[in-house]
């Protein structure tokens, strides 16, 4: 990718350019992270904008497009555009499974959840933050994960020697943040069968309260 991009780039451009830079290459390259060359001082602000509500774009470059806007744009996001990213952010959650997303988003971004929970911190990670400002319009969208098994990676040194020992599946994230914005006791076990067990009880709840349509 090119270190610069020109002033007002059409948005098929900036489109490519959010999804060959990644997570990694906009928010984790400490001074020299590419966001600041995307979002040129706002003249691409509108770009940004229209990536992240329309469905022409990619799960994730439409989630890395509305990340920059938080980065950048104080009070963001507007209140009505609760669902779509509703739904931005748990597809962010499902591309962060190892077969699906190619390790292009990782668990660090969604903090340690449970492990922490326990603890009493509160730790979201910045993904997890976003999807949890969304509300109650994205319990939808996460029913949708209680089924997906597939693994979360986590990477760094003491990060991934502990995130990856939790053995954390798409489907245990989805619970943990369901239980979090429905207020909805979610416990954690070691044993899959017994995480298994719990998700259908926490199905079941939220057939009850008519919050899984």
């Amino acid at each position: 990718m090119q270190s610069q991009i020109m002033q007002s780039e059409p948005i098929e451009t900036i489109a490519i350019n959010l999804t060959d830079a990644g997570y990694s290459g906009l928010f984790l390259s400490g001074r020299h992270n590419l966001s600041d060359s995307i979002w040129q001082k706002g003249e691409n602000r509108i770009y940004l904008e229209q990536i992240v509500q329309s469905s022409n774009y990619s799960d994730l470059t439409r989630l890395l497009a509305s990340e920059i806007l938080y980065e950048k744009v104080s009070h963001y996001p507007p209140e009505e555009w609760e669902d779509n990213l509703a739904y931005v952010y748990a597809q962010a959650l499902a591309i962060t499974g190892s077969e699906t997303g190619d390790f292009q988003i990782l668990g660090n971004q969604w903090g340690f959840m449970y492990h922490t929970d326990k603890q009493g911190v509160k730790d979201y990670g910045t993904l997890g933050t976003h999807l949890v400002n969304t509300g109650k319009k994205a319990i939808p969208y996460l029913t949708k994960l209680l089924d997906n098994s597939e693994i979360i990676f986590y990477e760094g040194s003491q990060e991934a020697t502990l995130g990856n020992s939790l053995r954390y599946r798409v489907k245990d994230a989805a619970a943990f943040y369901i239980g979090k914005i429905a207020g909805i006791p979610v416990k954690f076990y070691e044993q899959n069968a017994d995480r298994d067990a719990e998700i259908e009880r926490l199905k079941e709840t939220l057939k009850k309260n008519n919050w899984h349509e």
